[in-house]
């Protein structure tokens, strides 16, 4: 819309231009004044009624020449140097009355500036070819006089091409970088939902799986099971809630997952029939927001890893604050396997991707007694470069 507007403008501006040097034109042609070049060519007063309808048309393709350079710029230099090759072949070369040349050159200077493709090479072919013709038909091939006027023409009308051209690159550049910005975004967001969801989900199914188990022999435990499904399923709610709100700018970093809040999350897993020990070595409250949702996130994902693929595993989480970097150390006892990635990014991978994008490492292998083994470790530093409100709750 910008952009057509600065048309509209350049537009209405060149027009203005060709009516104005219509009207100088007809002053020209019809006011009786002396002869243009003192002593030499012939008085357009003193022309037939003829000559000076022709004259009249050509000044008109001049000036429409101009009031569509701006729109049509290799049009319209072709048809000023149509007009001006046309002239030539009349009494009053174009030499003489100042608005063929100044039309000219001004159809060159905008096909240069603003035209597209080819345009440059149009406007110097179009200018050299009329300009040779009439200074040969005038039998006064001054060409130091038709180069002067081109690079004085030209030059600065290229410079401007140059920097407009630049300008469209810088414009192009920031849109590409927008776009990257918005994908990178809807992949956290995507990586977020799968974090909500997948925790909670596989806590409900054991969950779920559990009360079926034990239904018709201890109807309390069973009971209990389904407390945990629902209690669960109420959390991921609203985390999804919450994850709506911080997308519409509604949502506070105080409401954002945290280290500092791990009990809601430890008591889910508990739930699920895993033994986990906690051990904070460090101040938490040094963590920037977006480290500290990410290493949240990443504790999550291993966590519920171990519901997936280890129930009923004891597990010792280790959260060290460091000067420069945040450490977390997941291990748990459960059977040794190896938990790869289905390939869809998540999991395991979604992890590697999340720390990668703070420039940290993440290591996950089997464990050495068997089970398995994750270590993340997050620069403090990564906070400044992730941005501070929705870009921070991914």
């Amino acid at each position: 819309m910008r952009r057509l507007r600065g048309i509209g403008r350049r537009a209405l501006g060149t027009v203005a231009v060709g009516f104005a040097l219509f009207g100088f034109g007809l002053a020209e042609l019809y006011v009786p004044l002396a002869p243009y070049v003192e002593g030499d060519g012939p008085d357009p007063t003193e022309l037939s009624g003829g000559w000076m309808a022709v004259l009249t048309v050509l000044l008109a393709g001049y000036c429409l020449a101009v009031a569509a350079c701006g729109t049509y710029p290799r049009a319209a230099v072709v048809l000023a140097g149509v007009c001006f090759v046309a002239q030539s072949l009349t009494p009053l070369l174009p030499e003489s009355p100042a608005a063929p040349l100044t039309a000219l050159v001004i159809v060159c200077f905008t096909c240069v500036a603003v035209g597209g493709r080819h345009a440059p090479m149009i406007a110097a072919v179009s200018y050299f070819v009329s300009a040779g013709i009439e200074t040969t038909i005038a039998n006064d091939p001054d060409w130091a006089f038709i180069i002067f006027v081109a690079l004085a023409v030209m030059g600065p009308a290229y410079a401007v091409r140059m920097r407009r051209a630049e300008a469209e690159r810088l414009v192009a550049l920031a849109a590409e970088r927008e776009a990257a910005a918005r994908t990178d975004e809807r992949l956290r967001v995507a990586r977020e939902l799968h974090d909500i969801v997948s925790h909670g989900v596989a806590v409900m199914v054991l969950q779920a799986g559990a009360a079926q188990a034990v239904l018709d022999s201890d109807v309390r435990q069973a009971h209990e099971s389904l407390d945990a499904v629902q209690d669960v399923g109420r959390d991921v709610v609203v985390e999804l809630r919450r994850l709506l709100l911080v997308l519409r700018a509604e949502g506070s970093l105080e409401r954002l997952p945290s280290l500092r809040h791990l009990d809601p999350l430890l008591s889910g897993v508990r739930a699920a029939g895993v033994r986990v020990e906690l051990i904070v070595d460090g101040d938490l409250g040094r963590v920037p927001a977006a480290v500290d949702v990410s290493g949240y996130r990443v504790l999550q994902e291993a966590l519920t890893n171990v519901v997936k693929h280890a129930p009923g595993a004891a597990v010792s989480v280790t959260i060290d604050v460091g000067h420069t970097d945040l450490r977390i150390h997941v291990v748990d006892d459960g059977p040794r396997i190896v938990r790869r990635s289905d390939g869809s990014g998540f999991g395991l991978t979604g992890i590697s991707e999340r720390v990668e994008l703070f420039g940290g490492t993440a290591t996950t292998r089997p464990g050495n007694g068997g089970g398995f083994e994750v270590r993340v470790e997050l620069p403090l530093s990564g906070g400044s470069a992730a941005p501070s409100h929705a870009g921070a709750s991914v």
